[in-house]
């Protein structure tokens, strides 16, 4: 609650207040940012804050070899164009996402009062009782400086910490003879210790883009792989189809998403990893048991399984040192030895890294003044599509009672995995088709994020039209299915009321 002193008539004035302060400048917060600034005059007063020194969120921090899943147009800030003319099947790089979400806080300036202060920790984010009235409390101070405190007041603000996103570190080893990095130190380890075995800890993206990124450097270098359960990924190729292939081949992301979501019945995840498995990855014969939304290209898988030595489809314990060299200790008990000053890279991932589970929010306050995007309380997996969706719903009075679902997916994720991407597809799938029954097309036309716009307009017609056609049916599917998932694992998936 606000302090007392600050509940008396006209005391709220005497405090530095805004139209509208975004927590966050990643591609949630800025494509959150982008929407809000369509509702807002051009005198309204809007403060953009972040913990890093630049907006981009993670993409400031992330390893310099990394690039988009997808095609770079459909990764961007409302329907913002890149300042560029590359290939639209371009995966952008690090520095290149970096700059283009950084680029877009020129037009929406342009729009508002904007003012940005980054290298900031923002303490609280909550909904505050004024005697104006409800309205959303930010405190925060410089990094490392809480003396620093301040406390500033709107009549909005979106909370955007995104997913729950922390650095790798070094795996610990017993053994003294190996070194140990994360992605961020690959290429200029490798630099330095030319024709040295790597290992690659990890089989999803960042692994896939490690061993790339090896191969890139020096394609005669060895290589092993630990895969743990394996790893699938939606197969670019045919889902991302270029030239004629756009008009005849393919299938639209919406439908893509109904097809695993119609699979999952709220009970059958292993069934349904295998659907997808079979269905839609880069390599179906595999018995890879995990899925994380990854796009990967035939192309790229070839490149892999030529330049992989040897995959262990297991899970790292230690290294640890025998009168013979540095040994493997895997969760089966298996042992294997490698090369004295072998390479480990850990690229286990960076979501969800914390032990403990991040704290609950609720994505929308009691009076509708602090919105906030967040692992606990979903309206989507993708930030950068909830930043969207959710701050025009917010605007326009939409959010509340029109059958969205909302979803505890870190919960869930930690709980199981595959149940994750049931529950997942058929949330963000039926809460796209509450938004098309909801939202103008023209507002919808303006998401930028769409992968659908990689298709030609006729065929976007056409899948809208049938989506529309089967959405009564669809729509009480996927929320049996929520229900089931609610019940099962005893966490949060309702509607949002």
């Amino acid at each position: 609650m606000l302090d007392k002193s600050l509940l008396q008539e006209g005391a709220v004035s005497a405090v530095e207040t805004y139209e509208l302060v975004v927590v966050g400048a990643g591609i949630a917060g800025l494509n959150a940012l982008n929407a809000a600034s369509e509702y807002l005059t051009k005198d309204a007063r809007v403060l953009l804050l972040d913990q890093k020194d630049a907006p981009g969120g993670m993409w400031n921090t992330a390893y310099d070899y990394v690039r988009l899943h997808q095609p770079h147009p459909m990764f961007t800030v409302g329907n913002m164009k890149w300042r560029w003319q590359k290939p639209h099947n371009y995966l952008a790089t690090r520095d290149e996402v970096q700059s283009h979400l950084a680029n877009s806080l020129g037009p929406i300036g342009d729009k508002v009062d904007l003012q940005t202060r980054f290298g900031q920790t923002v303490e609280r984010c909550t909904e505050v009782e004024t005697c104006g009235g409800p309205m959303a409390e930010v405190v925060f101070h410089p990094n490392g400086a809480k003396d620093g405190s301040k406390t500033v007041y709107a009549k909005r603000a979106i909370h955007a910490p995104g997913l729950n996103y922390v650095l790798a570190k070094p795996l610990e080893f017993s053994s003294k003879n190996v070194i140990s990095i994360i992605p961020q130190d690959l290429r200029t380890t490798l630099a330095e210790r030319p024709n040295v075995p790597v290992i690659i800890v990890g089989g999803g993206k960042t692994g896939m883009d490690s061993v790339l990124a090896t191969l890139a450097a020096d394609p005669a270098r060895n290589i092993s792989l630990i895969n743990g359960r394996g790893t699938n990924f939606f197969n670019r190729t045919k889902y991302i189809p270029t030239g004629l292939k756009r008009w005849t081949s393919g299938m639209l992301a919406s439908q893509l998403f109904r097809d695993v979501a119609m699979a999952f019945d709220g009970d059958n995840e292993d069934h349904t990893l295998s659907h997808l498995r079979k269905n839609h990855s880069t390599d179906p014969a595999s018995d890879n048991d995990v899925f994380l939304y990854g796009l990967q290209s035939e192309e790229e898988l070839a490149k892999i399984k030529a330049g992989v030595a040897r995959t262990h489809a297991d899970y790292l314990v230690d290294v640890t040192d025998t009168p013979d060299g540095p040994q493997m200790l895997m969760r089966s008990r298996a042992k294997a030895s490698v090369a004295d000053g072998s390479i480990f890279v850990n690229c286990t991932g960076s979501f969800f890294r914390s032990s403990d589970l991040a704290t609950p929010i609720p994505i929308l306050s009691p009076n509708n003044c602090v919105l906030s995007i967040n692992s606990r309380d979903t309206f989507h997996f993708l930030t950068s599509v909830s930043g969207f969706f959710t701050t025009h719903l917010l605007y326009r009075s939409q959010m509340r009672r029109q059958g969205f679902y909302t979803v505890d997916l870190e919960a869930l994720f930690r709980k199981n995995r595959n149940a994750w991407v049931g529950a997942s597809a058929a949330q963000a799938y039926m809460n796209q088709v509450v938004a098309v029954q909801t939202l103008p097309l023209m507002l919808l036309d303006r998401c930028g994020l769409d992968l659908d716009r990689w298709y030609p307009l006729p065929r976007r017609i056409a899948g809208l039209l049938t989506m529309k056609a089967n959405a009564t049916r669809d729509i009480e599917h996927c929320r049996r299915c929520l229900d089931r998932v609610a019940e099962r694992f005893d966490v949060h998936a309702k509607p949002f009321v």
